[in-house]
């Protein structure tokens, strides 16, 4: 009977370590390998895991052109002050911004201009038939005025946007015609 017990605790954990392991951050999201999916109203999918004191996260989105999320701990300007990452394909490889929403309309600006650095740990991003695969890692907390720190279970403001080019500076279309989305009270 202690036998069975212990294997019973035994093969319990291990399923639990499996279901807890870090996602690979490869471009590709299988069933199961984040702790929480949100599909959106505009078809994009998210996915995240809170490690200790990183973030995992990875969505998929249709898009011709490049992608984005961003967060806001609250809103008082439209997007100012929002930690925004972008993604787009450049000369044929996919390239990740860091970014800071410094005003409440218009492009936002890379970290590295504001003093700040690229906080991403690791990322790998498809872009195939018009649809997105992200994934990237990053620490909740950065230490830079640039970035937006994550508190987890605490509750944010989320953004997704995508435009209709690879040029990160030609801006989104309208919220009103399906460019750029808010999810209120979104928590990692």
């Amino acid at each position: 009977m202690i036998k069975k017990l212990l294997a019973t605790a035994l093969a319990l954990a291990l399923v639990g370590t499996v279901a807890l392991a870090q996602p690979a951050i490869d471009g590709a999201i299988a069933d199961g390998e984040y702790a929480n999916t949100l599909a959106h109203d505009s078809g994009a999918v998210l996915y995240w895991t809170v490690d200790g004191d990183t973030l995992y996260m990875g969505y998929t989105m249709e898009a011709s052109g490049w992608s984005g999320v961003g967060w806001l701990t609250e809103q008082t300007n439209r997007k100012a002050g929002g930690d925004v990452l972008m993604f787009a394909i450049v000369d044929g490889e996919a390239i990740a911004y860091d970014a800071y929403q410094a005003a409440a309309r218009g492009e936002p600006v890379l970290d590295e201009d504001e003093g700040g650095s690229n906080s991403l740990i690791e990322f790998a991003a498809v872009h195939e038939g018009g649809v997105w695969t992200v994934e990237f890692s990053r620490p909740l907390a950065t230490g830079q005025e640039t970035d937006v720190d994550i508190v987890a279970g605490e509750p944010m403001l989320f953004m997704l946007a995508h435009g209709n080019t690879m040029d990160i500076g030609r801006a989104h279309d309208r919220s009103n015609r399906g460019g750029a989305f808010y999810i209120e009270d979104f928590a990692f």
